[in-house]
Parts: structure tokens; sequence; C-alpha cells
């Protein structure tokens, strides 16, 4: 695996990261979360190959991270007030949004899924990377159901097939992001994490009092 310090080479790693991703390779790169391992849906070979990397269940599909949250649009024809709010509190952050409507080519390229996650995160590499490159399918790091990895140092042994690591010493939070459905009937939070019940609960109550 090659490995770029990100500190050290900021845009080096960006140029390499969006390259790779681009030619249809993979990248482990650092999130304001956790590491993550990504690649585009628009190759599915890619995606395939992650998800036999962490022997995840191809039941579970990944996420995508976007740059903003306009870039919405891109993957998913969804709207409503109550996405808008929450993205316009919590994103850029650790707050993952399930949203129907997923655009077709999307869809395809993703196993069919009828809804989709996409998030936002606070870290000015992968915004600029998913900049250039558009969404990254993304999960985090590690072997599916071990503990998530802080460094890029944990992760190597794992995935010493991956092209590329960008290594930007410990992440974050350490937690992965909090996961909320948008897609039932009333938003529901799948996955706890960083942004809190309560602090969702004050935006869905200002709404509905609104």
């Amino acid at each position: 695996m090659e490995t770029i310090n990100l500190s050290k080479n900021q845009e080096k790693a960006i140029q390499r990261s969006a390259e790779t991703l681009l030619s249809g390779g993979i990248v482990i790169f650092p999130t304001d979360t956790v590491y993550g391992i990504g690649a585009l849906p628009t190759f599915p070979s890619a995606i395939k190959q992650i998800f036999k990397l962490k022997n995840r269940p191809t039941s579970m599909p990944l996420p995508l991270l976007l740059s903003e949250a306009k870039q919405i649009s891109s993957v998913s024809s969804y709207r409503s007030q109550t996405m808008d709010q929450l993205t316009e509190m919590f994103w850029p952050g650790p707050l993952t949004l399930i949203v129907p409507d997923v655009m077709p080519a999307i869809s395809k390229s993703l196993n069919g899924q009828e809804t989709i996650a996409v998030r936002c995160p606070n870290h000015d590499f992968v915004r600029e990377l998913v900049t250039r490159t558009g969404p990254v399918a993304t999960t985090s790091a590690n072997l599916h159901g071990q503990p998530t990895a802080l460094t890029l140092a944990e992760i190597v042994k794992s995935f010493e097939a991956v092209e590329l690591g960008i290594d930007d010493g410990e992440c974050d939070h350490g937690t992965a992001s909090t996961i909320l459905d948008l897609a039932k009937p009333y938003p529901e939070i799948l996955r706890k994490g960083p942004i809190s019940a309560i602090q969702i609960s004050q935006i869905l109550e200002k709404q509905n009092s609104g």
C-alpha cells in the first residue's frame, strides 16, 4: 500500500486519492469520525472488492460521502424540510441520513437499493476530494464486526491489498456517525453516535411546532 502523510503533503494526498478513485481504485482515508475505505459507485468492481476485503454482507449497502448538502440531488430526488433543517444544523458533521428516491444510475451501481445513506463529513480533505471526484461510497476501514480503527497503522495489516492510504494521525471522534432514517414515516435513529437523540429531537420538535 502506498501511504501519504496528509499534514506534510495535502495537495499530493488529494491529487493521488482523486486519481486512484477516478481510475477505479480503492483508497483508505481519514474522516471526522473514523478511517474510511472508499471507491466511486460508478466502478461496481471496486465496490465489490470493498465488501470482500471487509467481509461485509452485501445486504449492507455502502453510504456515500458528499462534499455539501446540495450534492444530495446528484444521488436522490428526495426533498423535505426535515432533511434541510438537519443538514443545515449538523452538516458538515457526524450525521448520516438515509433517504429514499435514489437516482436509477446510483441504485444500479449499488445493488439496486431503494434508499441510500449520505453524509457530509467535517473534514477538509474529504470534502475537497469529493468535490473533485463526486460522491464516494465509503465504509469504516475495519473488518466487519471488528472495532473501528483510529489510525492508519492499525488498518494496514488487514488491508494491504488496497492501493493507497492517507495518514492523518488519529481521527477526531473515534466513533462512527449517528445514522438517522428519513425514509420511514417518522425519522428513526438506527445507530447512536456523536449526534445525540436529544439534539435530533430538538430539530424535529421545532419543525412540528412550526
